[in-house]
C-alpha cells in the first residue's frame, strides 16, 4: 500500500469535497461486498434497480463486477464503506473491472474521511500483456464513475468501451454506449494513457475470427461526459477519446507531464478524434513532448478557454484527414504558450467555417497561429506579436497566467458569446468587449471561492480543488457540440488474462515501463485570484 505523497497532506487531506458520501463510511446497503469476495454477479445476488451495493474498505487484489443493471430512473449505485477499497496486484490485467451493466453509479465517496475511496493499482507490464486500473466493457452502458485513485498501472489508468467481437455484438451498428460520466479522479504514473475512452480504430482493425482475417468497426459512444479530473505523469497520451459523434463534453481537466515513455503517436496531452464531435473547454494542460490538445479526423470540435502550455510541438494541432466534410473546427478563448511547434494549427480543406477569435498565443516556435493554405478560416483579435513577459500575467514563472488589470488581453476581444460566455474560472465574460485568452480579468475571488485564497472552493487552503470540485453542470459557456472470438468483456480470469486490447482484454502490449513519481497536487496558478487583490 502506497502512502500519499507528503506534499499533499501538507496542502490538506481533503482535496476534493465528496457531494454524496455517507456518515462515517457505514456499511448500511442493501448489499456488501466484503473484502474476502473478489466478484459479485448482479443477477445472482439479487441486486434490483435502486439498490445501493457497499464494498468495504480494505486491502484486496481485484474487484469484478458483473451484470448490476437499473433502470433509467432508478440507478444502482456502488460506493466504498468502512475506509478506503485498495485494489493492488502485480499479475493481472485490472485492477477493477465491471461488465455487462447498465445505469449503475460507482463512486468512491462513501466515507467522508477519505477524498478518494477507490485506490487501484494493477502494474503487469508484459511481456504477453499489461493491465488498466479500471476496465469497464461487456457491453456495459450508462454508467458514471467518480472519486478514484488510480496509479502504477501497466497501461491505462481507465480503459471504457467494449472491444469489437467476432459475433458483432459489440462493433458499430449493433452497440452503443450511452452516457458514461467519468470525474473527480485522480490518475497518475500510468504507463499508457490516463483515460483511454473509445477506440483508435474508427476505420475498422483487423481480427482474428475463426481463423480468418476480418475487419471489424468499433461501436459509437453517445453522451460523454469527461470532467474534473486530474491526470499526471502518464506513460502515453494523457487522455484521448475516439469515436463519440453525439454529446460528447470534456471540460475542466488539468493534465500534466505526459508522454514519458516516448512512444511514437502516444504523446498527446488530450487526443480528440475517431469521428469524435467534442466541446472541450476550461481544461488546463502542461508539458509533454508533442502536442497539448490533438484533434484528428473528427467531426466538428469546439475548443474554447483552454490553457495549454510548454509542449513539444503544437498547442493545438487539428486535421481532419479530409473526413466529415463541411465540419467546423472553432478556437476562442485559449491560451497557448511556448509551444515547439505551431501554437494553433489547422488542416483541411474540405472544413467549413472555421474560426479564431480571442485566442493569446505566444512564443510559438514554427508560428503562433497556422491555417493550411486551402483551410476556410477568420482570424479576429487574436494577440500574438508579443512575449509572454509582455503580456501581463499575474506571475507567469510560478505558472499564474491570470490577467492583471493593465494586461493588453483586457478589453480586447470581440463578443463571441456563441461560444464562450465565461472564462476557464467560470468567471463572466465581458458580451461586448471581453478579454483575449482564457482569463477574463477580475478583482473578485473565482465563483465558489468565499475564502478568496483563489482555489475555488472556499477552504482558505488555496490548494488545486478547484480543478476537481468545481461547476459540474458542463454547459460549456455556450457553444453546441454537437477482437477475436472473445465476448468483449474486460480482462480474463486469473492465469487465463493474456492478449492485447484487440483481443477484449483490458490491456495492451507495450514496452518497458519508466519510473515516474507523482507531482504534488499543489497548483500555485489557482492563487492567482487573490495575488490581483494585492496588485
Amino acid at each position: 500500500m502506497r502512502a500519499l505523497p507528503v506534499a499533499i497532506v501538507l496542502l490538506g487531506t481533503c482535496l476534493l469535497a465528496p457531494a454524496r458520501a455517507q456518515a462515517a463510511g457505514v456499511c448500511d446497503c442493501d448489499h456488501i461486498i466484503d473484502v474476502a469476495t473478489p466478484s459479485a454477479n448482479g443477477v445472482e445476488l439479487g441486486i434490483a434497480p435502486g439498490d445501493s451495493v457497499c464494498v468495504r474498505g480494505g486491502a484486496r487484489e481485484f474487484l469484478r463486477l458483473y451484470e448490476l443493471n437499473g433502470t433509467p430512473d432508478q440507478w444502482i449505485t456502488v460506493r466504498n464503506c468502512e475506509g478506503v477499497v485498495e485494489i493492488d496486484n502485480e499479475d493481472r490485467g485490472y485492477g477493477l473491472t465491471m461488465d455487462g451493466s447498465r445505469y449503475v453509479h460507482i463512486t468512491g465517496t462513501g466515507d467522508t474521511d477519505y477524498t478518494y475511496g477507490f485506490r487501484v493499482r494493477a502494474a503487469k507490464d508484459g511481456p504477453d500483456y499489461s493491465a488498466s486500473g479500471v476496465a469497464v466493457g461487456g457491453l456495459s452502458s450508462d454508467y458514471e464513475i467518480d472519486h478514484f485513485e488510480v496509479y502504477e498501472t501497466g497501461f491505462a489508468g481507465f480503459s471504457l468501451k467494449t472491444e469489437s467481437t467476432c459475433d458483432g455484438s459489440a462493433n458499430l451498428g449493433n452497440f452503443i454506449q450511452y452516457d458514461t460520466r467519468l470525474h473527480h479522479n485522480w490518475i497518475h504514473d500510468t504507463r499508457g494513457e490516463g483515460i483511454y475512452f473509445g477506440s483508435t480504430g474508427y476505420g475498422g482493425r483487423e481480427f482474428q475470427c475463426d481463423g480468418q482475417t476480418v475487419v471489424l468497426h468499433p461501436h459509437e459512444h453517445h453522451g460523454v461526459q469527461i470532467h474534473h479530473n486530474l491526470i499526471e505523469n502518464t506513460g502515453w497520451d494523457g487522455m484521448q477519446v475516439g469515436v463519440s459523434p453525439v454529446d460528447c463534453r470534456v471540460w475542466a481537466n488539468y493534465i500534466r507531464d505526459v508522454g514519458l515513455e516516448g512512444v511514437q503517436y502516444q504523446q498527446q496531452g488530450m487526443q480528440i478524434g475517431g469521428g469524435s464531435q467534442c466541446e472541450i473547454w476550461g481544461n488546463r494542460l502542461e508539458r509533454g513532448p508533442t502536442n497539448g490538445i490533438f484533434i484528428q479526423q473528427a467531426a466538428s470540435t469546439y475548443v474554447h478557454d483552454n490553457l495549454v502550455v510548454d509542449f513539444g510541438e503544437s498547442g493545438i494541432y487539428s486535421n481532419s484527414n479530409d473526413d466529415f466534410d463541411g465540419s467546423s473546427y472553432v478556437f476562442v478563448h485559449n491560451t497557448v504558450l511556448r509551444s515547439a511547434g505551431w501554437g494553433i494549427a489547422i488542416f483541411g480543406g474540405n472544413l467549413a467555417g472555421n474560426l479564431a477569435w480571442n485566442n493569446l498565443v505566444l512564443e510559438s516556435g514554427n508560428g503562433n497561429i497556422a491555417p493550411g493554405g486551402d483551410v476556410d478560416w477568420d482570424d479576429q483579435n487574436n494577440i500574438v506579436d508579443i512575449s509572454v513577459a509582455e503580456a501581463g500575467f499575474v506571475d507567469p514563472a510560478a505558472g499564474d497566467f491570470h490577467l492583471l488589470e493593465d494586461s493588453v488581453a483586457v478589453g480586447a476581444g470581440r463578443a463571441a458569446g456563441e461560444w464562450s460566455t465565461q472564462d476557464i474560472d467560470n468567471v463572466p465574460r465581458d458580451p461586448a468587449a471581453p478579454d483575449v485568452g482564457a482569463y477574463e480579468y477580475t478583482d473578485e475571488p473565482p465563483p465558489g471561492d468565499g475564502d478568496g485564497d483563489g482555489d475555488g472552493d472556499g477552504d482558505g487552503d488555496g490548494d488545486d480543488a478547484g480543478w476537481t470540485a468545481g461547476d459540474e453542470s458542463g454547459d460549456g459557456g455556450s457553444a453546441e457540440s454537437g477482437g477475436d472470438d472473445s465476448t468483449g468483456e474486460t480482462g480474463g480470469e486469473a492465469g487465463a488474462d493474456a492478449g492485447s486490447t484487440d483481443s477484449g482484454c483490458s490491456c495492451s502490449s507495450k514496452g518497458d515501463p519508466v519510473g515516474g513519481a507523482a507531482l504534488t497536487l499543489g497548483l500555485l496558478a489557482l492563487l492567482g485570484a487573490a495575488r490581483r487583490r494585492e496588485d
